[in-house]
């Protein structure tokens, strides 16, 4: 039995949820906060389809509970949203990574916007369009946000 002596890199995922975190806690002028993307969301998915053994509903529901800590928002919330939508990830991780950046895209779309809604049920509805913004501009930058998490997973050869 060979024993693993590469390092597993393993603290670099949760070195960049923990950059997700603070940006998100960022304060924007009220224009922009309508419209800020879900990084957390964002990483939580790509880690999930890249290690998914690695990255599973337990973490997504640690960093949601580190999110309502930090927001302030009632506790459990985002954990529950950010683990229903890993659940959703780990189930389809296989065909997720097989489909063109374009098409992960739209998937994020559905995700982040199944995630923000569940994270508003306890908060004043927002009606109209503004429901959308946060996951049409993480839809937007996923292409980036994926090649980013990308060279770092693979500079730091996490595994």
């Amino acid at each position: 039995m060979a024993i693993n002596t590469r390092p597993q890199q393993i603290w670099v995922i949760y070195v960049t949820l923990l950059i997700a975190i603070v940006l998100m806690i960022l304060p924007l002028p009220d224009a922009l906060r309508l419209a800020r993307p879900e990084f957390v969301v964002m990483t939580l998915i790509y880690w999930a389809m890249a290690l998914p053994q690695r990255v599973s509903i337990g973490v997504a529901w640690f960093t949601g509970l580190v999110m309502d800590i930090t927001t302030g928002s009632q506790l459990g919330i985002h954990s529950f949203a950010y683990a229903m939508a890993i659940f959703l990830v780990a189930r389809f991780h296989l065909q997720l990574r097989q489909y063109p950046l374009w098409q992960q895209a739209f998937t994020i779309l559905s995700l982040v916007f199944l995630v923000h809604v569940v994270s508003m049920l306890n908060a004043p509805m927002t009606s109209g369009w503004h429901i959308w913004m946060p996951a049409v501009v993480s839809t937007i930058l996923w292409p980036i946000v994926y090649a980013v998490l990308r060279k770092i997973r693979r500079s730091f050869q996490v595994s």
